[in-house]
């Protein structure tokens, strides 16, 4: 598997503590699916290791923090 940088700390803590395949829990990456829904940005990750979906919602500081790092991993 490629180095990538795990974003499941963005996720909210009941998917951050979900189990993916076997023991180990999932390896989530940005995809480039981003909107603004009111009062927050929507991210969506897939786990790189069996491609289930989460989204995070943002808040705006949070994601204009976060901005270049997602888009350098989305897609």
């Amino acid at each position: 598997m490629e180095n990538v940088m795990k974003f499941n700390y963005m996720l909210p803590k009941e998917e951050q503590v979900k189990r993916c395949v076997g023991e180990k829990r999932h390896y989530y990456v940005p995809t480039s699916h981003i909107e603004a829904v009111i009062g927050y940005i929507a991210v969506r990750f897939r786990c790189k290791r069996c491609g289930q979906l989460a989204t995070a919602f943002l808040e705006k500081e949070q994601y204009e923090t976060n901005e270049k790092l997602l888009n350098s991993y989305g897609g």
